[in-house]
């Protein structure tokens, strides 16, 4: 009996001894400066010891800290933030419960899927060819006539929280319910009154997007393109012209001017070159020149240039020779500038 309390004893002072030791590497102030973690998918712990190497001041009293709560089994992917003198027992916390940071992504007015995916890679852990295929996969659920084109127009551009850890699948998941709340009831009535549907509300609305940099005036500059479209003329949009010959040129260029290269590229995304709408959005639009376009100015002009005399804006005319008159006044304002 005296034996079995002796072995008793023992074992329980060893085990506080343990508690004791666990507790105070637990607490131990670790975190040499301020800065982030970031633990991929599928990460090993030795993996996430490696990236804590130079931000550790003593990586083998975490290791061992990390172990005794069987944080190698329990690793959550993510981005962390590290705050200097954190403690052991703060960041194994951390990294069992998955108390990651938010990344702030800016989706932009993108041209193409391949542009907002190179964009979006850098913000998240998907690289960008999972992102082009979980859209390209998604398309095909959603709509076999859905085309790596036509498909742009369900990523509106915003401000959204992701997590780092963040799959190409994922954030298709969450950007196609986002487009749910924006294109609600009221829009797709306006749309249908127009006899417009959904594609060629968000064609329209991405070159007002690229024509009229001032919200403002984006619902006047609707307007025109829908007078033009009523009377059976063409669009004679220029961004469409300079998708076009990005198209077929490569995007890599930077077009200030438009000639007369750019207006005879043939394309049905030229509408210089053909009647009606192209057959996809030429960007991402904001939801503004969405707007404009189910809610137009309600003027009767056509024609419309770009006014030196109020940079960003244009001036509206129904007189053939006036706009002429406009053009040339934009033309020489460019060359004394030397914008070629």
């Amino acid at each position: 009996m005296k034996k079995i309390f002796q072995i008793l004893c023992v074992s329980f002072i060893c085990s506080s001894i343990l508690i004791n030791c666990t507790f105070f590497e637990g607490s131990k102030k670790n975190i040499k400066e301020d800065g982030f973690l970031y633990v991929r998918t599928g990460a090993d712990f030795n993996e996430v010891l490696d990236s804590l190497s130079s931000k550790l001041e003593n990586q083998e009293s975490f290791k061992n800290y990390a172990e005794s709560k069987d944080l190698p089994s329990l690793l959550k992917p993510g981005k962390y933030k590290l705050n200097e003198g954190e403690t052991n027992k703060s960041l194994v916390n951390k990294l069992i419960i998955g108390n990651q940071e938010e990344v702030s992504l800016m989706i932009r007015n993108e041209p193409t899927i391949f542009h907002l995916a190179g964009s979006v890679s850098k913000k998240i852990e998907a690289d960008s060819a999972q992102i082009v295929n979980a859209i390209v996969n998604w398309a095909k659920q959603k709509d076999p006539n859905l085309t790596a084109e036509t498909v742009k127009m369900y990523f509106v551009p915003n401000t959204y929280n992701y997590y780092w850890a963040t799959s190409g699948d994922k954030f298709v998941e969450k950007m196609i319910g986002e487009f749910d709340k924006v294109w609600n009831e009221e829009r797709a009535q306006k749309a249908e009154t127009m006899k417009f549907t959904p594609l060629q509300v968000f064609t329209l609305a991405s070159i007002v997007q690229m024509e009229a940099s001032k919200t403002d005036e984006q619902p006047k500059v609707a307007q025109a393109y829908l007078n033009r479209l009523a009377k059976n003329m063409r669009l004679e949009a220029d961004p469409t012209s300079i998708y076009a010959f990005k198209l077929q040129n490569g995007f890599n260029q930077k077009i200030q001017r438009v000639y007369y290269g750019h207006l005879a590229v043939p394309s049905d995304y030229n509408t210089y070159r053909v009647k009606g709408l192209p057959p996809a959005p030429i960007c991402l639009p904001n939801m503004t020149a969405v707007d404009a376009v189910l809610n137009p100015d309600g003027h009767e002009f056509v024609y419309f240039c770009a006014d030196p005399d109020r940079p960003g804006y244009h001036s509206f005319t129904n007189d053939f020779a006036e706009h002429e008159r406009n053009a040339a006044k934009y033309r020489k304002w460019l060359e004394e500038r030397g914008i070629k």
